[in-house]
């Protein structure tokens, strides 16, 4: 086969490798966003409100209870007493922060598990790996951004400061910075397939 002729088969099979990527990516992250905002509008009151729902299955709950107790460790880290109910915090003689559905960032959330699923040439095991890291990493992140908004409330009371679009943009750097380096990372060589060989 003429050279120019294996460039243009490699380049077509890349295309169609990065659209089918684009494509898995784009499809999975919106249905995990809309189920989302579905599941948070069928476990709250109103609308195509699911009463058993809200009281067994309100992961979305679970999640924010989970942030809000990381952020409270983070205080007790730093000696400072906090109370919550369940969907605010208040650093005493600090200030407080009140935890919306935007806070989450199921957004971000729904983009990693996308990623984590798309990316092709990637081992289940790795994908998995993946996924639980970068998901519980951000809500790592996300605990100590609630913390230190608390923390400051009262200083950037006056400020005409958006967190929340703060907060996103670094996570979608540290994302895609780290999504570049496991796309080019190679998957481990499978030792199983080196038993048996002979060497000269």
């Amino acid at each position: 086969m003429p050279k120019f002729m294996s460039l243009k088969n490699n380049k077509m099979a890349y295309n169609q490798k990065l659209t089918k990527f684009i494509f898995t990516l784009l499809l999975i992250y919106f249905a995990l966003d809309y189920f989302f905002e579905f599941w948070i509008g069928i476990c709250a009151p109103g609308g195509l409100y699911w009463p058993f729902a809200h009281q067994h299955l309100n992961f979305i709950a679970w999640y924010r209870n989970l942030l809000i107790s990381g952020s409270q460790i983070i205080a007790s880290l730093f000696d400072i007493t906090s109370i919550s109910n369940a969907t605010a915090m208040l650093l005493i003689g600090h200030g407080g922060v009140k935890i919306v559905y935007s806070c989450l960032g199921y957004g971000i959330i729904s983009l990693l598990i996308a990623f984590g699923l798309a990316v092709p040439d990637k081992k289940f095991k790795n994908r998995l790996i993946f996924i639980l890291s970068s998901v519980l990493l951000f809500s790592l992140f996300n605990m100590l951004r609630l913390f230190v908004v608390a923390f400051y409330a009262k200083t950037v009371a006056g400020m005409r400061v958006d967190h929340h679009d703060i907060f996103n943009w670094i996570c979608y750097i540290i994302i895609f910075t780290g999504m570049y380096f496991w796309m080019n990372k190679k998957n481990a060589p499978n030792k199983k397939s080196h038993v048996g060989e002979s060497t000269t």
